[in-house]
């Protein structure tokens, strides 16, 4: 069970708003902290399926309905039994870097709008993305892995660019 003083205020919910064939939004909203629990991976797939089957979108914006945070780490409190168990995707990578890869390789312009934390998750979504935007006085970009002298997956590192769009090796 998760600890009371840790847990969300409600389910995590992901919302994705067409506001026009071409232009999409996706909100995350799962208040305090916008934690990535292991549900949400679920949502994330639906929404990045969508994106590289219909063929009218051009732009979809990544953004956050909390305040102060964009998405941040795993939750570590959550059931991780099931998450770490969970067969590869077609690219032959686990779930999560598999949809990250899926959604840098499609040629609908993805773009994160940052407006707080996107640590851990948050931050490896923002690389993914072709473009991100971040605000001065509240964005904070990290890697807590490195604070903690833990290695970072390689697959973050992989997905790093340079301007223009090229991935830096």
């Amino acid at each position: 069970m998760k600890d009371q003083n840790y847990a969300a205020t409600k389910t995590p919910e992901i919302r994705l708003a067409k506001r026009s064939p071409e232009y999409w939004r996706v909100t995350f909203d799962y208040p305090p902290l916008n934690i990535f629990g292991p549900e949400m991976l679920p949502q994330v797939n639906e929404i990045i399926t969508a994106i590289e089957t219909d063929d009218r979108v051009k732009v979809v914006v990544f953004d956050s309905a909390v305040e102060g945070f964009f998405l941040i780490h795993l939750d570590f409190l959550a059931k991780l039994d099931d998450l770490a168990h969970l067969p590869p995707g077609p690219t032959g990578l686990h779930p999560w870097p598999e949809m990250l890869v899926r959604l840098s390789r499609t040629s609908v312009v993805s773009i994160a709008l940052i407006r707080g934390r996107a640590t851990g998750m948050g931050s490896e979504l923002a690389l993914a993305c072709d473009m991100r935007f971040a605000s001065r006085e509240k964005a904070i970009l990290s890697q807590f892995e490195k604070a903690m002298g833990a290695r970072s997956r390689p697959t973050t590192a992989a997905r790093r660019r340079r301007p223009g769009g090229q991935v830096m090796p």
